[in-house]
C-alpha cells in the first residue's frame, strides 16, 4: 500500500534479512532496523524499497531513531515483524538477573514499547499486523536457557494481551515459535556441541532444523491479509519438536 510500511527488527539476521526481502520483492515498502548498522547498508543499501535504521532499539536513542526513520519516509505502519534479539546460554548456577534483564528487554519490553506507539490514535492503522518471536523453548523448556526461555515465555504472554486492546481498532498481534533454526544465533551454542548432542538434536526435530526461509514465510503469513481473521496467537513451527 503506498504509504504505508512494515517495520522489520533484526534486519541484519539470518531470519529478519529473509523476511525483509520477501516483503520487499513483494511491492512492499520497508523499514529495516538492527544495531549492525554496516551490515544493513551491505544487505540493503542498494535496494531503494528498504530503508535502514541503525541503533539498539531497547535504548530511548535507538527508539527515537526508528521513529525518525518511519516519519523522513512518511510512512503510517501497517506491518511491525521483531525478530531482534539473543540468547545467553547458561546453568543455572551461573545466571545472573541483569542477563535476563536484558533478554526481557529486547525479547519483549521493546515491542511493549513499539505497540504501545502503534496503538496512539494517530499512529493507529486499520488492518495493521504485528509478529512478535517466541520460542519452542517457552513451551518446552531447555537446559542452560532458563533465561531466554522466560524472556519467550513473556513474549507470549504480551502477544495476547496486546491483541485483546489492539482488536477494536482492527489491529492484530500474533507470534511464531520456532524450534531450532540454522541461524549464526543458533549456530554461537550449537557450535559447542559435539556430534552426539548435534545428532540427537537434529532428531528432536523430525522435519529436520529449520531454515531461516520457512519461518520467514510464516511471519509474512501472519502479516499478510490472507491472516485477518488471527490474532492473540503464537504458530509453533518447529519441525515437529514439540510432537
Amino acid at each position: 500500500m503506498d504509504g504505508f510500511c512494515t517495520v522489520v527488527t533484526g534486519a541484519a539476521g539470518g531470519i529478519g534479512s529473509v523476511l525483509v526481502r520477501r516483503l520487499a520483492a513483494g511491492g512492499g515498502k520497508i523499514v529495516a532496523a538492527d544495531i549492525d548498522g554496516a551490515r544493513l547498508e551491505q544487505l540493503f543499501g542498494a535496494d531503494g524499497r528498504v530503508a535502514r535504521s541503525a541503533g539498539d532499539v531497547t535504548t530511548d536513542e535507538g527508539f527515537e531513531t526508528l521513529l525518525r526513520t518511519i516519519a523522513d519516509n512518511s510512512c503510517g505502519v501497517c506491518g511491525f515483524a521483531h525478530f531482534a534479539g539473543f540468547d545467553a546460554p547458561a546453568p543455572l548456577a551461573l545466571a545472573k538477573p541483569e542477563t535476563f534483564s536484558a533478554l526481557a528487554a529486547v525479547h519483549a519490553g521493546f515491542p511493549l514499547r513499539f505497540l504501545g506507539w502503534m496503538s496512539k490514535k494517530a499512529n493507529r492503522v486499520r488492518g495493521a499486523s504485528a509478529v512478535l518471536v517466541s520460542s519452542a523453548a517457552a513451551h518446552g523448556g531447555a537446559k542452560g536457557h532458563a533465561a531466554y526461555s522466560a524472556a519467550k515465555a513473556a513474549v507470549e504472554g504480551l502477544t495476547r494481551a496486546a491483541a485483546a486492546e489492539l482488536a477494536p481498532y482492527g489491529m492484530r498481534v500474533n507470534a511464531v515459535a520456532p524450534g531450532v533454526v540454522d541461524t549464526e544465533l543458533s549456530r554461537a551454542w550449537t557450535g559447542k556441541l559435539d556430534k552426539e548432542q548435534l545428532d540427537a538434536l537434529a532428531k528432536a526435530h523430525p522435519l529436520g532444523i529449520g531454515t531461516p526461509d520457512q519461518v520467514a514465510a510464516a511471519a509474512a503469513f501472519l502479516l499478510s491479509p490472507d491472516a485477518s481473521w488471527i490474532t492473540g496467537q503464537t504458530i509453533v513451527c518447529d519441525g515437529g519438536f514439540s510432537l
